[in-house]
């Protein structure tokens, strides 16, 4: 059966540089798909930094300026037209060969909201031992078709239709907090959609240097712990996030010291990966306790960026 056409989505913010190499190996890749593809690139930044690379590889392009990966995700689902399947990649990313088959063929078989890419996580040489034996940076490859209870966007297909029938839109006001793609799958799922995995779509990224070092990493830890509990103790109403928010704190009290405790029993016997998974552990709960707090970091906060008027 030949699949429905799709839509290639490049969300990117100033990695212009990125695109050239990106969007050949796009097009190549997409050459081995019986169905009609297009590729857009999808710019969140004010000065429109990747208009001119766009233009030059003769792809389509859309400034979406609400600032954000929320909003250029969701920018990416409007510009489908009725019928047209979503892929989106990150613009760091680098797509190994049956990529984009890898996730039509999913979808084709099961038809389901979305399909989840796997993305393969590659440490650059020289690397801390420590840090690249922690899962920091880790997904799990699981087999076609599986069910999945989440979501992660940066190798995704969405299928478009269903996403509006069903009344599910990335939320913008998680744009550089983090989470957006998190939550956009939980309300997938609530809506009665379903999300299935793609062992065979295989997106690599090389990890950047300056994501190797302990602080990065222990920054990104405590971040995902305050995304989680921001996520997981939504409610209503005053009463019900002041519930839930309690019963994320009294847990990450509750892991802090477990987590340390493993991790001194991991340092007696010499297991290094054991000593880094605990401490990893250990300031995501530390997350937690912030994100219960109220307490957050932004992921993606960035720099203000000045617009000339006329």
């Amino acid at each position: 059966m030949t699949a429905p056409d799709v839509l290639i989505a490049v969300p990117t913010f100033r990695r212009a540089e990125l695109l050239p190499a990106l969007i050949e190996t796009i097009r190549a890749d997409a050459r081995g798909v019986d169905a009609s593809s297009r590729i857009l690139v999808v710019d969140n930044d004010p000065e429109r930094s990747a208009a001119g690379a766009a233009t030059s590889l003769g792809v389509q392009y859309l400034a979406e300026p609400t600032p954000g990966i929320a909003a250029t995700r969701q920018a990416a689902l409007d510009a489908a037209g009725p019928g047209e399947l979503v892929v989106m990649i990150d613009d760091d990313l680098v797509p190994e060969p049956g990529w984009l088959a890898g996730l039509v063929d999913v979808w084709l078989e099961h038809r389901p909201a979305a399909v989840m890419g796997f993305v393969r996580y590659v440490w650059p040489e020289g690397t801390d031992p420590w840090v690249a034996a922690g899962g920091f940076m880790r997904r799990s490859r699981i087999p076609n078709g599986e069910r999945l209870s989440g979501l992660k966007t940066g190798n995704v297909l969405i299928d478009a239709d269903q996403a509006r029938a069903l009344g599910v839109r990335f939320d913008v006001s998680l744009g550089l907090s983090g989470g957006s793609d998190v939550q956009f799958g939980r309300d997938l799922i609530a809506a009665g959609g379903t999300i299935v995995a793609s062992a065979d779509s295989v997106a690599r990224d090389d990890i950047a240097t300056a994501r190797t070092t302990i602080a990065f990493v222990r920054r990104r830890a405590i971040c995902q712990g305050q995304v989680r509990a921001r996520l997981y103790t939504r409610a209503e109403t005053p009463s019900g996030r002041l519930a839930k928010r309690a019963g994320f704190l009294v847990g990450g009290l509750v892991r802090v010291p477990a987590f340390a405790a493993g991790e001194a029993a991991a340092r007696l016997r010499g297991d290094l990966a054991g000593q880094a998974t605990y401490r990893r552990r250990l300031w995501f709960a530390q997350g937690r306790i912030l994100g219960a707090l109220g307490l957050d970091e932004f992921e993606y906060a960035r720099e203000p960026v000045a617009v000339q008027s006329g």
